[in-house]
């Protein structure tokens, strides 16, 4: 990794930065994607209107989604989409983030160093999405907001170029699951679950700095590239690290994402949405491979879970159960709903 991006980590040492270090999330996804070509937009041709089919998403939604949506559209290179959906998750508070294991660094800016090991966390995040993800509705990640609707240029053209089909009605569908995922980050819940998984994450590295015998002075420190050399995470994230506990909520969001998509009726075969989604057309050769199988694994179960919601006309709405961490269906619940019926919302016998 550049020494920019180090020197940045251990400046922070000597600064008042609080909450994540925005800066060096930006260095890190820079990084991380700057090998990747800058395409054309193959499919902008004179049948494909795509400010026109955004337009038609945005009106339908606005008689659905109780928030403002998205204003605007734009399609980015993996770098830009990666920083996007840095800008994109600022509004959430990073300040009450807390960790025992960060009391190691107490006597060298403990709130520095956390804002660093966040940055670096939220780098890597955004440099695999950019780099690898087609979208936040791939993993179902309700995570921010923004006044921007991003759609990753290079990874959409992938995506939509492997089905046979009409283009108009593939573009459609795609970017209608995007327009739901970000709507849907007004829920701040589900993130919740990312950010205690990162956190984790972030214990994780910081054993690994107790591990290595160094002297963490700042100002004994005369090649930081040493201290991170043998420390997984830096140069890449694993996404088994960050999303491998995560699977059923995240397989459970996707289907609340197809679920509110086709609730729009804009198509007249809704089942596109379930094959844009179906994570088995994914690139087998993606770092994101393993991840993908696990929630494909559950998808059936995910989409019978919301049957059950709606057939069972249950008190609590999808609404109640975005907004509330224990609502959130387990994985042993998500085999078999009424035992979180049981849980949550029937009466005691």
């Amino acid at each position: 990794m550049s020494e920019d991006i180090f020197s940045q980590f251990f400046n922070l040492f000597n600064n008042e930065e609080s909450g994540v270090n925005w800066e060096l999330a930006k260095q890190i996804n820079n990084h991380i994607t700057k090998d990747e070509e800058v395409l054309p937009l193959e499919l902008s041709n004179e049948t494909t209107n795509f400010e026109q089919i955004f337009r038609v998403i945005q009106l339908n939604a606005e008689k659905e989604i109780d928030q403002l949506s998205p204003g605007d559209i734009k399609f980015l290179n993996s770098k830009d989409y990666g920083l996007w959906f840095i800008e994109s998750i600022k509004h959430f508070n990073f300040e009450n983030v807390e960790s025992p294991e960060m009391s190691m660094f107490a006597g060298l800016g403990g709130s520095n160093m956390k804002s660093s090991l966040l940055g670096m966390q939220f780098g890597n995040l955004a440099g695999l999405l950019g780099k690898f993800s087609w979208g936040l509705s791939q993993f179902g990640l309700i995570l921010p907001q923004s006044k921007i609707l991003g759609i990753n240029l290079k990874n959409f053209n992938s995506k939509i170029n492997k089905f046979e089909g009409d283009k108009n009605d593939l573009c459609l569908a795609f970017i209608t699951l995007e327009f739901i995922t970000l709507c849907l980050g007004k829920y701040t819940q589900p993130f919740e679950n990312v950010m205690n998984t990162i956190t984790k994450s972030s214990e994780e590295m910081i054993n690994s700095l107790k591990e290595l015998d160094l002297d963490m002075n700042p100002e004994m420190i005369n090649s930081p590239q040493e201290i991170f050399s043998n420390i997984s995470g830096v140069e890449g994230l694993d996404p088994n690290q960050i999303f491998g506990d995560l699977a059923a909520p995240l397989s459970f969001y996707r289907s609340v994402i197809k679920e509110k998509s086709k609730a729009l009726n804009m198509l007249q075969d809704n089942s596109l949405f379930d094959l844009i989604m179906d994570l088995t057309f994914s690139d087998n050769e993606s770092p994101t491979r393993d991840i993908e199988i696990k929630i494909s694994e559950l998808e059936s179960y995910s989409d019978k879970f919301l049957d059950y919601i709606n057939e069972s006309q249950n008190i609590l709405s999808l609404d109640d159960i975005l907004s509330s961490t224990d609502l959130i269906p387990t994985l042993d619940e998500l085999y078999d709903p009424i035992s979180w019926a049981a849980r949550t919302s029937l009466p005691p016998i």
